[in-house]
């Protein structure tokens, strides 16, 4: 039996070094206890949004440097994400405003095309695809063209039901470019953000619950008529939203057979929330599909914040986790805002120099480690608590989430927020293993039989 600990503190990223089972139980030490039963889905990866603006930078990348940081963030000798998010024409985060058919009243989307996307978005997707050809790959749209909404903005408004069937073909002609060029579309979210249309400051689309479930509805029997293998995605917005998906399979019993799952993002609410629809609908995928680092926001330094996140959410039945945004500049940039979020890295726009956030170190403990096909294990200490989402004190017990890949690697992922160190232990065939957890760290342990 090999047993490695990688640990993530102020000091260190990763460091490596060999645990020794103790001989016994030692007193003191919080016991690590793991539910038996896995979660019902098996885990499908890691990743995060390559968003316009995250295109838009790469492209200012020199060749070799830019293939090396794609090694590092898709391969498997790098963090290993799988999982890429796109838009669905241009998002908060690209570098200009835009749908694929901006002709008003175009109902027969004559005027359609994704020729915009062909100068760096298309080109770069590809490299990243390139880098890791087995990506899945899950699209958002974040607002129709105007002129089916509302308002006849992009910016702001409401979806207006009567184009529902237009606005189902104008998202198919999207699935059937995208493969002409390369790129497979594995899955669809109707929308981002379905309950709020941001001020108008950005591409943004309200949809009433009803016409989002009849638009999924009539969607995805397109897709089914024209021989499509997507999935499609409901709600697409906060954790605190459960209520509004609940209420939509409850009201509409055919949306249960036409959408696949449901996805949530972290800002308002917490992974908990997921339970409330999981318990009703267990045969229903669910996905975590946006959260990123805040530039002006302990940015580098947060991989405890992002560890809770990523544990909750996979403990919680999340089969995804995707981040949001690849790469930024140094003022977050381009957007359409201005905004402020920080890139999982930041590549500043004089001198070229790379920093990265404290997700990418948090991502480090868990996408290099826990593999597609993984079976989730809920875990917790034996010092009960109740944590506050995002926001753990010192006080707070350790966070923890245990993984079986499919190579019979067992993965413990252990987060302490405190300002404490923490002596933990673990039972494990048939041997204790002691874990000290210091504090503001991050640890992945990994049981390999030899």
């Amino acid at each position: 039996m090999k047993v490695t600990q990688f640990e993530t503190t102020p000091s260190f990223f990763l460091r490596p070094y060999e645990l020794k089972p103790t001989g016994g139980r030692m007193g003191g030490a919080d016991v690590i206890e793991v539910r038996d039963t896995p979660n019902r889905q098996k885990f499908t990866g890691f990743g995060v949004a390559v968003t316009g603006s995250s295109c838009y930078n790469l492209n200012l990348m020199p060749e070799d440097e830019r293939k090396a940081f794609l090694d590092d963030i898709y391969s498997d000798n790098g963090l290993g994400l799988s999982i890429c998010r796109l838009s669905v024409g241009s998002s908060d985060y690209s570098a200009e405003l835009y749908s694929y058919d901006d002709e008003n009243a175009d109902t027969r989307l004559e005027h359609f095309t994704v020729g915009r996307d062909d100068e760096y978005i298309v080109p770069m997707i590809k490299e990243v695809l390139n880098t890791r050809p087995d990506a899945y790959v899950f699209a958002s749209p974040w607002s129709p063209p105007g002129w089916m909404k509302t308002g006849g903005s992009m910016c702001g408004g409401y979806m207006r039901e009567q184009f529902i069937d237009c606005y189902a073909e104008y998202i198919i002609r999207f699935i059937e470019e995208y493969k002409k060029r390369g790129i497979r579309i594995d899955a669809l979210t109707a929308q981002n953000e379905t309950e709020t249309d941001q001020a108008g400051r950005m591409p943004a689309c309200i949809w009433h619950p009803d016409i989002e479930a009849k638009f999924i509805i009539a969607l995805k029997k397109r897709l089914e008529s024209k021989g499509i293998d997507v999935k499609v995605w409901m709600n697409d917005h906060n954790f605190s939203y459960w209520r509004k998906v609940l209420w939509q399979l409850d009201t509409y019993p055919e949306i249960r057979k036409y959408c696949d799952g449901a996805a949530f993002h972290y800002y308002d609410g917490s992974p908990e929330d997921i339970d409330n629809v999981c318990l009703k609908y267990p045969e229903l995928e669910y996905h975590f599909t946006e959260g990123g680092p805040r530039l002006y926001d302990n940015y580098a330094t947060d991989w405890c914040k992002w560890g809770i996140v990523i544990s909750k959410a996979l403990k919680h039945g999340c089969a995804t986790f995707t981040g949001w945004n690849l790469m930024l500049d140094e003022i977050g940039g381009p957007n359409i805002g201005p905004f402020f979020c920080g890139g999982l890295v930041t590549r500043n726009s004089i001198n070229g120099e790379l920093s990265y956030s404290g997700q990418y170190r948090a991502f480090g403990h868990f996408s290099k480690f826990i593999k597609r096909g993984a079976e989730i294990f809920p875990a917790a200490t034996s010092k009960k608590g109740s944590t506050l989402f995002a926001f753990p004190d010192e006080e707070k017990p350790a966070e923890i989430c245990a993984a079986l890949n499919p190579d019979g690697k067992f993965i413990l992922t252990v987060t302490n927020p405190s300002h404490e160190k923490r002596q933990l232990q673990y039972y494990r065939f048939g041997k204790w293993w002691y874990i000290e957890a210091l504090p503001d760290s991050v640890s992945t342990v990994v049981f390999e039989e030899k």
